[in-house]
């Protein structure tokens, strides 16, 4: 225990010249020696012993009075020739440590100390340990009232000013304050503060150029600065000690936390700068958080001012299926109350068309069409979407009067192509008896082969278009047990000419399935017209692939092609009435547009969907997925 301070206290010189020379000095100990108690607190004051070696002969009450007095922070050992048991009780009652009774060994003064020392700084450490235990108590407080303030309020000053004041009084600082980087001038702006003069807290702003908390947002790192020098700040005013640590947002510095110590000597430690970095950070989730809370609640009015002022319905379902939202619209439509919210769609909407347009969610796909028609006559067109982690949203839309000029367009259609068959059949009669009235001449031939071409293109179009009448008015509609597999490979023989004089290569995979409910004339009109459009499309010798297999509950057919492929700006509306790619590639393709549009209704009637994956210059694949049908009860 060498270099420890020891105090002697005695009355008797020769005594006291023992004890520090010849006992403690040789053991390693540093000594100072006083005579009388008057003495012993003056050496006390100036010599700050680590121990005292207290004589308690002469005036013993007041030798004990001195004991009393130290015993909390020093060590104090007795020595007495009294070998009373009461003045031992009341040497240790005092405080001593220990009471060594005259003579003693020199050894048995030594330990005792040793004893003494070692016991005095064991209860330091503890003390020690203690404090810090409180101090990390204190601080875990703060930083768990200031993280469930964050959670808890969105007034973003209320929560700045608690962390100011947390820095304040975790780094026991004399001031602090919180700047914000202002996105317009690019200076710091105070936000928050303590303890801060109100003259210079007063429109504080700061440059970022060539200053302390400038280089802090510049660099996103702590700067701590300390001594006895005064160091100055761009702040106007002096400090001794002073920490800023920036607040980051996505390793971007969007403002400073600062303490600093105006009048206080003590600089900050490293630990300070882990507190004052938690809390930086807990200031910038707790803007962050208010930033886009806003903005959401801002987003959220938004959404609420459409789907209130929208004319279209909206009704949006979790995964299954209960009513989540229905707008102004909705609620009019379907006749809705507030309490159908939280309720199974199927239990507060009682439409037909509407359930079976929500139960197609379970098919593939991730967008599903109907048509819903209503008790009063009008009709919406629904689209449903799922939407991820919601569950599904749909949108009506009144289409009564697009019904109703499509009837009418029907009808004049139907007229129109009715009375266009008996004058073409009478051109196309004609045309083919020219070459019988008289020979014609080279140019005469082409001209008959142009009217021939022509006259065939319109009838085509008027049989396309009498036939998208017939299908869209239910007409020959028949529905029985069709057997897909001979429906596809009959399909495929009635093409194999135009096949042959194309030199494609044909890939036909139709194995036996089990019948689906569907008209087979319809079924067989979608092979065609696919496989026809594959023909149209596909350069000599390309390949074709037809491929029919079952899919679980639904049968799928497929038509891949090796043609020119399609355009994705083209694909979503290649199944619209009369729509034609134009490119050069199609320049000299003959077609009436209509195709794939009777597919599409033919597959949709028979409740299933159709859609296209497409490549340029690599070709294209259309599939077909229709769902099996229990065969209808007696039929």
């Amino acid at each position: 225990m060498a270099n420890e301070r020891i105090l002697v206290v005695d009355g008797s010189a020769e005594s006291r010249v023992w004890l520090s020379e010849g006992v403690l000095r040789r053991a390693g100990y540093a000594t100072a020696e006083a005579a009388d108690l008057a003495e012993a607190r003056s050496r006390i004051a100036a010599f700050q012993p680590d121990a005292i070696v207290l004589d308690a002969q002469p005036g013993a009450e007041d030798a004990l009075a001195l004991v009393r007095e130290c015993s909390a922070s020093i060590p104090t050992l007795v020595t007495t020739t009294r070998r009373s048991l009461d003045a031992v009780l009341s040497a240790l009652k005092a405080g001593a440590f220990t009471v060594l009774i005259k003579p003693f060994e020199p050894e048995a003064l030594t330990a005792a100390l040793a004893r003494a020392l070692r016991t005095t700084q064991a209860v330091r450490e503890r003390d020690a340990l203690r404090a810090l235990a409180d101090r990390q108590i204190q601080e875990f407080n703060a930083l768990y009232s200031i993280a469930k303030t964050i959670t808890a309020l969105l007034d973003v000053d209320e929560i700045l000013a608690q962390v100011v004041s947390a820095a304040v009084n975790l780094t026991r600082a004399d001031e602090g304050s919180l700047l914000l980087v202002d996105a317009d001038t690019g200076e710091l702006y105070l936000r928050a503060s303590k303890n801060l003069n109100e003259a210079a807290a007063h429109n504080l702003r700061i440059k970022i150029e060539d200053t302390l908390m400038g280089r802090v947002i510049q660099t996103g790192r702590p700067v701590m600065l300390g001594g006895d020098d005064l160091v100055k700040v761009r702040t106007a005013f002096l400090v001794k000690a002073i920490l800023n640590v920036p607040m980051l947002v996505a390793d971007r510095a969007i403002g400073v936390l600062s303490v600093d110590n105006q009048h206080s000597n003590r600089s900050f430690s490293e630990h300070d700068v882990h507190l004052l970095s938690t809390l930086a950070d807990y200031a910038a989730i707790a803007i962050e958080n208010a930033r886009l809370y806003w903005a959401a609640e801002s987003e959220r009015k938004k959404l609420d001012t459409i789907l209130r002022d929208t004319q279209d319905a909206v009704i949006v379902t979790d995964a299954e299926l209960r009513l989540l939202l229905a707008n102004k619209a909705a609620r009019a439509v379907f006749q809705l109350e507030e309490s159908a919210i939280g309720a199974p769609l199927a239990s507060v909407i009682g439409n037909p068309a509407l359930l079976d347009l929500f139960d197609q969610s379970k098919r593939r796909g991730r967008t599903w069409r109907a048509e819903i028609s209503l008790s009063d006559g009008s009709t919406l067109q629904g689209q449903l979407s799922e939407l991820s982690g919601v569950g599904y949203g749909a949108v009506f839309q009144d289409i009564s009067r697009l019904k109703e000029l499509d009837r009418v367009k029907s009808e004049f259609i139907s007229i129109v192509s009715h009375d266009l068959r008996t004058p073409l059949t009478t051109i196309r009669g004609y045309v083919e008896l020219l070459a019988r009235v008289g020979p014609l001449n080279e140019m005469q031939q082409d001209f008959v082969r142009r009217i021939e071409r022509g006259t065939s293109n319109i009838v085509d179009l008027i049989t396309d278009l009498l036939d998208v009448n017939r299908i869209e008015a239910g007409l020959d509609w028949e529905m029985e047990s069709v057997d897909v597999s001979r429906v596809v490979t009959e399909a495929v023989e009635s093409m194999q000419a135009e096949l042959d004089a194309q030199q494609h290569t044909l890939v036909v995979d139709a194995p036996p399935l089990s019948p689906i409910w569907g008209n087979g004339r319809r079924l067989a009109q979608v092979v065609t017209n696919l496989i026809s459009n594959a023909i149209k499309y596909t350069p000599g010798t390309g390949r074709i692939e037809v491929r029919l297999q079952d899919d679980g509950n639904f049968v799928l057919l497929t038509v891949r092609d090796s043609g020119i492929g399609i355009a994705p700006d083209d694909q979503p509306r290649i199944f619209d009435k009369f729509y034609r790619v134009e490119s050069d590639a199609t320049e000299a393709i003959v077609g009436t547009g209509l195709g794939l549009s009777i597919v599409k209704t033919i597959v949709e009637r028979h409740k299933g969907r159709v859609w296209v994956d497409s490549e340029l210059g690599r070709g294209s694949t259309f599939t077909v997925l229709l769902p099996r049908y229990a065969v209808p009860a007696g039929s």
